[in-house]
């Protein structure tokens, strides 16, 4: 019977059957065993892996942060403790120039050298304008016979044009001018040094005022001198401006000796004295261009 054959031949017997299922089952138990423990270790352990490492990156966040607010908050004292430094320094700085301010307010001198000299030039030019002061020269001066005994002794016409000019400029230059520099020698501090030209061993102040004290004298004497020899010559006096700059002249030079003697008492005097002293030799220079302009158109 083939059919029989072939059946027997294809059939599988039960004991090895039931082998192959009991191996392909412990397999499986197996392999779902070994499943489950991987992912029962292995999940904690990634999961404390990434906690740990989130807790790492907090922890450094954490130091990060302090370290910046403690660099914060020294750079924000720093800076403090340097805008107060500024302001101390700035507070300092200003209090020395408001106190060296207040100084010099304190120790400037007076305005006379800006004061005196156009009060002395408007009150000379209205004395010799609006006073009867060429009248009373005129008659003291005409009434000793001055101009007559010049006259008679019949000089050359230089000697009436240019004698008061040259008695003046010697006066001027040797005493003036001389004297002027020793007072600036003294403001500079050598005043006690003895004077070069001094006779009785006279010191630089000493001699200063001697000269320009005497200046003023022989300047007013002079004056006096120059108003003859116009009138010698038949001349209307007062009509040129180097009569209101010479009687200018001697109202400064009077004005100086008053600061002179104001200015042992008041030292801060000294600079005014020193300045107007500069005015005062600068107008009798332009006084002297002007003696010179007259005596050419005598």
């Amino acid at each position: 019977r083939p059919d029989d054959t072939s059946t027997t031949q294809n059939h599988i017997p039960p004991a090895r059957a039931t082998r192959f299922i009991h191996a392909y089952t412990m397999i499986k138990v197996t392999a779902s065993i070994l499943i489950a423990s991987t992912l029962a270790f292995a999940n904690p352990a990634m999961l404390a892996s990434r906690t740990g490492r989130s807790g790492l990156s907090s922890a450094r966040a954490t130091v990060t942060s302090q370290r910046f607010a403690g660099r914060s908050r020294q750079a924000l004292s720093d800076r403090s403790s340097s805008l107060t430094r500024r302001g101390e320094s700035i507070s300092k700085s200003s209090s020395s120039r408001l106190i060296a301010k207040a100084q010099e307010t304190q120790n400037q001198s007076p305005p006379i050298p800006l004061i005196a000299p156009p009060i002395a030039l408007a009150a000379a030019y209205a004395i010799i304008k609006a006073s009867p002061l060429d009248q009373a020269l005129t008659g003291f001066i005409e009434g000793n016979g001055y101009p007559q005994m010049f006259r008679d002794l019949n000089f050359p016409g230089f000697f009436y044009n240019w004698f008061h000019a040259a008695n003046m400029a010697i006066v001027a230059g040797a005493m003036g001018g001389y004297g002027a520099w020793l007072g600036f020698e003294t403001k500079a501090g050598r005043g006690n040094e003895e004077a070069w030209g001094s006779l009785n061993g006279a010191t630089k102040r000493e001699l200063h005022a001697q000269l320009m004290a005497g200046a003023g004298l022989i300047f007013a004497a002079g004056g006096l001198g120059g108003v003859t020899f116009m009138l010698t010559l038949q001349k209307p006096l007062f009509e040129s401006p180097h009569a209101v700059t010479g009687l200018a002249e001697l109202m400064l030079f009077a004005t100086q000796a008053s600061l002179a003697l104001a200015m042992k008492k008041n030292p801060e005097l000294r600079e005014a004295h020193a300045n107007l002293g500069k005015i005062t030799m600068g107008i009798l220079a332009f006084h002297a261009a002007l003696g010179v302009k007259l005596g050419l158109g005598l």
